[in-house]
């Protein structure tokens, strides 16, 4: 590069120019700052959270998923062409630097030294612009054209291709007019500007000079105009997304976060207002690219819920956006009370379809977290308002008065066990393990069935277990859930206090949420616990030949992923290794599997309501499941088993296809 060709500017004296880009950058910059600012003052002020711990897992998660863009190609054609122009503007930013070089100091021109590897990075570039260039293309026809009814098309989308594209253009161009003023200075290193220079070249010398400033205006103009809308909507994304995924949840579990009741200067518990969200809660809303993908696998919106993730970001967003004047005033300057979020910008029906699945994280590019936000409120909804739906209020007694949601009598929790054998807890001579049975295995019918079958198991391998009995409670997972803060956090308080009191330190459990709750929250409540699930020690028991030989479970399995066991705790393959082994085959698998998986309806304490709204949502996850021809359904999850049961019942097919859970297929 020589000087002629920093002399972008003809028209424009030398030592104006500098002062010419100066100016327009100033501007652009202050226009960026005046919508910026607010939005990292609200951050700023927002209420702390703890998201600096474990440093190498969060820097690996941002290479794989910022950088390398794995989770945009669950979806190939879409997912390239996001990660073509993501990763072309990462390389294009080295050339936007350089145009901005050319206007500041348009007298310097580059050593010598470097011309090889001005020259590669040349080729690079040209390289880049036209695999942006198709990507753009194609992300227009597909807005245009295709129209996927999950994408929000916006104007606003369509304007940053256009301007994306007018960069690349006027970078192509500006190559081609240097190249055509100057023929010895054209290189096949720009192969792009080099093709066109030819061309070109036919046009008076002062037509290609106004082409050649025509072009670098155009370039460093639409730099700019980007610069000042990125703040104004959705494309925010660009600046917030690589610092939202570092700052996210490393690994799965861990959604929820105890309340501190003993906080006297809080006046309200959970979100009841916009303010009241942490600042990565924030972060999240500044995050969403409205691509849709959290609607694309949600069950409760594929079911007619009033529930659309995407939506329920954008709303708080908007929210945030018309509150933060408020949220930013000085407390004497506020309104005596906090604008109204619950019940007006965020309907109590719209939270009480969420079944916690985990789908929406699992699939959101950007790692954006709906479930804690769903808790969140329904905690305001609960502990503030006093409003949720009837059938929690009954729930809500029974687990304080009797320790199950059911209201069955506490005294009653061990006799699904009374003819099995199975010894109590004795601290002083302790088994290796504590099965903990959970509300559904002990008072349940059918979940007694699974929970004879696990403990048939675990005897056959010799595995040494005690229960609990009646000094068992519920972990309070359907409290948590339903927002119940202040219930779960009595109720696993109370069984972190009889862990710790009776030295438990190793339990197996066969149910998902029990699992979630012991293992991802119980340890701030001080119970430290080794916690299994029953998949996981059956399938290492069958590794080592400590299980007998099972009959076969005959016909076509097809295995359900429970939600809580597969995206909250990532276990998908001991499940399968077990219904492989009562088998003989591995299991079917259906489209909607592993974490791609479709809800039961029973997670976020479904299970305790009537679904009134849409179709149910176990019936829906039937029938993906009953396109495999199965004569049993495998599952590792005791509310999975109820729902697709019930579900089977509604449509008459109870007769013709079983499900079971892995511990009771194939065994003697």
């Amino acid at each position: 590069m020589d000087e002629a060709e920093n002399r972008a500017w003809d028209w424009v004296p030398a030592a104006w120019q500098p002062v010419v880009l100066g100016g327009l950058c100033l501007v652009a910059l202050g226009f960026f700052a005046a919508a910026a600012w607010p939005k990292l003052r609200t951050l700023a002020g927002a209420r702390p959270e703890q998201r600096c711990d474990r440093p190498l897992a969060r820097l690996k998660d941002t290479i794989r998923i910022a950088f390398l863009q794995t989770r945009l190609f669950r979806e190939p054609r879409a997912g390239l062409m996001h990660a073509l122009i993501f990763w072309g503007f990462l390389i294009l930013l080295l050339r936007a630097a350089q145009f901005f070089a050319i206007g500041f100091f348009p007298a310097v021109g580059l050593p010598a030294a470097l011309d090889g590897l001005y020259g590669a990075y040349g080729l690079a570039k040209d390289g880049v612009v036209a695999l942006v260039a198709l990507a753009v293309g194609y992300a227009l026809y597909r807005r245009l054209k295709l129209r996927p009814a999950r994408l929000t098309l916006s104007g606003e989308g369509l304007l940053i291709l256009v301007l994306i594209l007018l960069i690349l253009i006027s970078d192509v161009l500006f190559e081609a007019a240097h190249a055509a003023r100057h023929p010895a200075a054209a290189t096949w290193l720009n192969p792009l500007g080099w093709s066109l220079a030819g061309p070109l070249s036919a046009l008076p010398p002062g037509a290609l000079v106004h082409l050649h400033n025509g072009a670098y205006w155009a370039h460093v103009s639409a730099i700019l105009f980007f610069i000042t809308l990125l703040p104004r909507g959705k494309h925010f994304h660009i600046l917030t997304s690589i610092p939202n995924v570092y700052f996210s949840r490393p690994g799965p579990g861990g959604t929820v976060r105890r309340l501190d009741f003993e906080d006297e200067t809080q006046e309200t518990f959970g979100v009841t207002h916009i303010g009241e969200f942490t600042w990565k809660n924030l972060l999240d809303l500044h995050t969403c690219t409205e691509c849709g993908r959290c609607d694309a696998v949600c069950p409760a919106l594929a079911s007619g819920k009033p529930l659309s993730p995407k939506q329920l970001t954008v709303d708080l967003r908007n929210h945030l956006k018309s509150e933060t004047p408020w949220i930013l005033a000085p407390e004497k300057q506020r309104a005596e009370t906090a604008p109204e979020l619950l019940g007006g910008v965020i309907g109590d029906e719209t939270l009480w379809s969420c079944t916690t699945c985990g789908a929406c994280e699992t699939e959101c590019p950007v790692m954006i977290e709906y479930v804690g936000k769903i808790i969140g409120l329904r905690r305001g909804l609960v502990l503030t308002h006093d409003r949720y739906p009837e059938e929690f209020a009954q729930a809500f007694r029974s687990l304080e008065t009797q320790g199950n949601p059911w209201g069955f009598p506490r005294d009653t929790r061990a006799d699904w066990a009374a003819n099995l054998n199975i010894p109590l807890w004795d601290k002083d001579r302790p088994t290796e393990y504590l099965y903990f049975v959970g509300c559904n295995g002990a008072f349940d019918s059918r979940g007694r069935k699974i929970a004879e079958a696990v403990a048939a198991s675990l005897k056959a391998a010799g595995v040494e277990f005690s229960i609990l009995g009646t000094d068992e409670g519920c972990t309070g997972d359907p409290a948590r859930r339903a927002g119940n803060e202040y219930l779960f956090e009595q109720l696993a308080s109370q069984n972190a206090q009889t862990f710790q009191e009776k030295g438990v330190r190793k339990v197996i459990t066969h149910c998902p949420h029990c699992l979630n709750s012991l293992k991802n929250e119980y340890p701030e409540f001080g119970a430290s616990l080794e916690v299994i699930h029953h998949s996981e020690l059956l399938a290492r028991l069958m590794k080592e030949g400590r299980l007998p030989g099972a009959e076969a479970a005959g016909g076509r399995v097809v295995f359900h992923d429970s939600c809580y066991l597969g995206r909250h705790n990532d276990v998908y393959d001991p499940p399968r290794e077990v219904a492989r082994a009562a088998g003989g085959t591995p299991a079917l698998e259906v489209e909607h599997s592993r974490d791609r998986g479709s809800c039961c309806g029973a997670g976020g304490a479904r299970f305790l309501l009537e679904e009134k709204v849409g179709e149910r949502m176990s019936h829906r996850r039937l029938d993906e499941l009953l396109d495999a021809r199965p004569d049993t359904i495998a599952t590792s999850c005791p509310f999975c088993v109820l729902m697709l049961e019930d579900a089977l019942k509604a449509k008459n097919l109870s007769g013709k296809v079983q499900v079971r859970d892995i511990a009771e297929l194939g065994r003697k």
